[in-house]
């Protein structure tokens, strides 16, 4: 059980802390294309809210029919394949949408639902997701959900503060966001080929459905 919760501990800080450095590094993939006011922190702030509202519900809905390490991990997989693609795709989507959309508040908001509801969803889908698999263990699991958001909250703290103090100063937006993408694809792959299915418990239902 130690290497399952080294896993999850693994994936709450990896993938809270990159959904809080992509947030604080929409702003400078937005500002060449819709400006830098007020109007695009909303949208912003607001097209994340909705993309962890998505994640939350996908992930307590998907947990409870397939509590199963992989399957997250898999999701994980096809999400930092999309943050890999951000850096090539951001400029004609703003480019497209700012020239047919004169408003840049229907206009940035649009592009950040566009660029970023696919990754992000998924990576807010971990906590609920983690929640589930070991609410299925029912008493054997010493990560509660209380554990789970702190966890998930200390690597956002983290990955904000990290990339607003440090990185944005060091590298191109582009290269941050590259490298965020290799090290959540590194961290899923390796999730995935761990294999830590066979050594979770068997869950409650699944133990209730056997003859």
């Amino acid at each position: 059980m130690t290497l399952v919760y080294s896993v999850f501990i693994l994936l709450l800080v990896t993938f809270g802390a990159v959904v809080m450095s992509l947030e604080i590094l929409s702003s400078n993939l937005m500002s060449p294309y819709f400006g830098g006011s007020i109007y695009i922190w909303g949208s912003i702030i607001s097209s994340f809210m909705v993309h962890f509202s998505v994640g939350y519900v996908l992930g307590g809905w998907l947990s409870r029919r397939l509590p199963r390490v992989w399957v997250l991990a898999l999701g994980l997989v096809i999400c930092s394949l999309c943050v890999l693609m951000i850096p090539a795709i951001y400029k004609p989507v703003c480019e497209w949408i700012s020239d047919g959309i004169a408003d840049v508040r229907v206009g940035s908001l649009i592009a950040m639902n566009v660029i970023f509801l696919v990754p992000v969803s998924i990576m807010a889908m971990v906590s609920p997701y983690i929640i589930g698999i070991t609410a299925s263990w029912q008493r054997q699991s010493g990560l509660t959900a209380g554990m789970v958001l702190f966890i998930s909250t200390v690597g956002s703290f983290a990955g904000t503060n990290i990339t607003a103090f440090y990185l944005i100063s060091l590298f191109p937006v582009s290269q941050i966001i590259t490298g965020l993408g290799i090290l959540c694809l590194a961290v899923s792959l390796a999730v995935l080929t761990m294999r830590v299915d066979g050594r979770t418990p068997v869950p409650a239902s699944c133990r209730e459905e056997s003859p």
